[in-house]
């Protein structure tokens, strides 16, 4: 092999190795599929009991939370992608988001741990039509397990600029 191939082929390992830039995305549950969401963009996560409700909003606003201080619009992520049945508060975890100083909390079944995924584990969405979920996935995450044959998990990776551009076009 040429120099210039065996260069390319170092650049293309280190790429893949356990040094490759990496960015982390906290993992959670809706019914029986994982989504991802950016590390950088979650402030933090909690369990509430109860939202002040708001009238006249979408269905999938479930209300308003005081974090702090700060007014937090409460978002069922599963009404959002057009799940039949709301999660019951009480039971599940809410998600804050912080993007460009706006905050959200998204109603989650559970949340799971967070997990690094290099540039090349994340793969572009398919073409899933014009429904909300399809629209609101910027990527699917995919690792192979230890041990698995072929596959191994996929992550449906949010596009969490995309969700909140949808709840503040519903406010307004």
């Amino acid at each position: 092999m040429s120099d210039a191939i065996l260069d390319a082929v170092r650049v293309e390992e280190r790429a893949s190795g356990p040094e490759a830039a990496r960015r982390e995305f906290l993992t959670c549950r809706l019914g029986e599929e994982h989504y991802g969401i950016d590390i950088l963009q979650v402030q933090e996560i909690r369990e509430i009991d109860r939202v002040t409700r708001v009238p006249h909003v979408a269905p999938y606003v479930r209300g308003v939370i005081n974090l702090r201080g700060a007014i937090v619009p409460i978002v069922d992520l599963g009404l959002l992608f057009g799940f039949p049945e709301p999660l019951p508060v009480e039971k599940a975890s809410v998600i804050v988001l912080n993007v460009e100083h706006r905050m959200v909390g998204l109603v989650v079944a559970s949340v799971s741990d967070v997990v690094a995924l290099a540039d090349h584990e994340i793969l572009p969405p398919p073409e899933l039509g014009d429904r909300a979920i399809a629209r609101a996935i910027m990527g699917i995450g995919t690792r192979k397990e230890s041990g698995a044959e072929e596959g191994g998990a996929s992550l449906l990776l949010l596009d969490v600029q995309h969700l909140l551009r949808r709840v503040r076009e519903e406010r307004e």
